[in-house]
C-alpha cells in the first residue's frame, strides 16, 4: 500500500491480485470489486476488507496528494513574534466570519459585535471594512479568509524552509570558526569561551571591528556545538579527535570485488591462544596473520607466530597467496591461489618450467588491503608484495582509520 492516506469509497481505483478494479460496493466487511480496463462485460469479485488491505499486491491507483508540511510542524516552528502576529491575524478573520474576535458569542469581548460585523451583514461589506482597517487590499482579505477556512491558522503561515543555526549565522564567522577548530586538532582540548574570543579577534584583525556581526554568547556556544559535532573537539578523547581529523573525507562504503584476486585483505589479530617457549618453558601469546580473498572469501595465506608478528611473517603470508605450501599428508589440501578459481583448467605444460618445476599461475593478486600496522607498511612487506604479485600487482593500499567501519570493515 502507498504511505499516504485515502478514503476507501465507491469508485476508488485499486490494483489487486494482478488486475485493476474499481470499488463498486461496500457492505460491512465485504467489498465488491468491478474489473476495469477490459473488453466485454466487467468481472465482479467480492473480497473481505482484511484480505484486500493485507494482500501484498494491493495498490491504490488514485494519484497521491501533494506533499505538505504538517500543521503542528508549521506552528511549532514559529518564533514568538511570528506567533503573536499570527494570533492577531486569526482574530481579525474570525471577526470577519463570525463578528467576534474569539470566534464565538460566548467569548464576546467588550463592544462586540461591532456594527459593520453584526450577523446578517453582507460578507463583501465585512471584507471591505476589514481591508480598510488593516490597510491591505480586498483581495488579500479574501485570500486570507479562504486559506483560513481550508487549513485553519496553519493556512496563514508562509511555509519557509527551516534553517539550522549554522545557516542563519554569518558565513564569515562560520568559516573563521572552522579554521580555529582545525588549528586546535593537534593541541590540547580548548575551552569554548577562549575559542569564541579567538574567533572574534581574528575577525577584527581580518575584516575590521564591527564588519562581521558576532552572535550572542548563547548562540555562539550553540554554533560551536553544531560545528564540532562528530569531531571530538570539546568532548571525547584527544586521540580520537586527531584520528577523526586524519581520516579520509569521503564517504565510507564497502569494497565490491568483481573477480577473484582483485582484492586481498591482510590483517593480524592477537588470539587467546598460548604456546610454550621451548627454551625457557614460558607461556607466550600467539598472533594470527591472515590473507583473505575478498571475492571468494577464501583464506589464501596464514601464519601463526608466537609473541608478536614481524615483517618477515607478513611477507611469508603474501608469498603463500601465490605459492601455497604443499600438503604434508595425503588427506590434506593446500590453500587456494588468490585469483585462480577452482573451475579453471590450465594446460599442464604451461605451469612447469623446462626442469619440471611448478610455475606461478598467470593470475595473481592485484591489490592488497592492510591496516596502518608498522609490520604491514615496512619496506620488507612492500618488496614481498612486488615480488609475490609480479608486475601486474597494484601497490599495497593502506586501510584508512574510519570512525565507524562499514559492514565489511574495509575502507571506502
Amino acid at each position: 500500500m502507498n504511505q499516504w492516506t485515502t478514503t476507501l469509497r465507491t469508485g476508488l481505483p485499486i490494483a489487486f491480485d494482478g488486475e485493476q478494479f474499481t470499488v463498486a460496493e461496500i457492505e460491512g466487511r465485504r467489498i465488491l470489486l468491478r474489473q476495469s480496463a477490459v473488453a466485454g462485460p466487467p468481472k465482479l469479485r467480492q473480497v473481505d476488507i482484511s484480505v484486500l488491505l493485507t494482500h501484498p499486491t494491493t495498490e491504490i491507483l488514485a494519484p497521491a496528494p501533494a506533499e505538505t508540511t504538517a500543521s503542528a510542524a508549521l506552528l511549532s516552528g514559529l518564533a514568538r513574534e511570528e506567533d503573536d502576529e499570527l494570533t492577531v491575524k486569526v482574530q481579525h478573520l474570525q471577526e470577519v466570519l463570525t463578528g467576534y474576535r474569539l470566534g464565538d458569542p460566548a467569548l464576546a469581548l467588550d463592544g462586540e459585535p461591532r456594527a459593520d460585523f453584526t450577523p446578517g451583514t453582507p460578507l463583501l461589506h465585512r471584507y471591505a471594512v476589514k481591508a480598510a482597517e488593516l490597510g491591505v487590499g480586498l483581495t488579500t482579505i479574501r485570500r486570507w479568509t479562504a486559506a483560513f477556512k481550508k487549513a485553519g491558522p496553519a493556512g496563514l503561515v508562509i511555509d519557509r524552509p527551516v534553517r539550522s543555526v549554522v545557516e542563519r549565522a554569518d558565513p564569515r564567522w562560520v568559516e573563521m570558526a572552522e579554521e580555529v577548530l582545525k588549528a586546535h586538532v593537534k593541541a590540547s582540548r580548548p575551552v569554548r569561551g577562549l575559542v569564541l574570543t579567538e574567533i572574534e579577534e581574528r575577525l577584527v584583525k581580518e575584516h575590521g571591528k564591527g564588519a562581521v556581526p558576532l552572535p550572542a554568547s548563547t548562540m555562539g556556544y550553540e554554533l560551536l556545538r553544531q560545528l564540532a559535532k562528530g569531531t571530538n573537539a570539546f568532548e571525547g578523547s584527544t586521540k580520537g579527535k586527531r584520528s577523526i581529523a586524519d581520516a579520509p573525507q569521503g564517504t565510507y562504503g564497502r569494497l565490491r570485488a568483481t573477480r577473484p584476486g582483485e582484492y586481498v585483505v591482510l590483517d593480524t589479530n592477537s588470539l587467546d591462544v598460548f604456546a610454550m617457549e621451548p627454551l625457557t618453558c614460558r607461556w607466550v601469546r600467539c598472533e594470527l596473520t591472515v590473507a583473505m580473498d575478498l571475492y571468494s572469501r577464501c583464506i589464501v595465506g596464514l601464519r601463526l607466530t608466537p609473541v608478536s608478528t614481524k615483517s618477515v611473517d607478513v611477507a611469508g603470508v603474501l608469498y603463500e597467496t601465490v605459492r601455497p605450501r604443499q600438503a604434508r599428508t595425503d588427506d590434506g589440501e593446500t590453500l587456494p591461489y588468490a585469483g585462480v578459481p577452482s573451475t579453471v583448467v590450465v594446460d599442464a605444460e604451461k605451469v612447469v618450467d623446462r626442469d619440471g618445476q611448478p610455475l606461478l599461475p598467470t593470475v595473481a593478486t592485484e591489490t592488497i588491503i592492510f591496516d596502518h600496522g608498522k609490520r604491514s607498511i615496512c619496506r620488507t612487506t612492500s618488496r614481498a608484495s612486488a615480488r609475490s604479485c609480479g608486475s601486474r600487482c597494484s601497490p599495497p593500499v593502506p586501510r584508512p582509520r574510519p570512525t565507524s567501519r562499514s559492514s565489511d570493515g574495509f575502507g571506502p
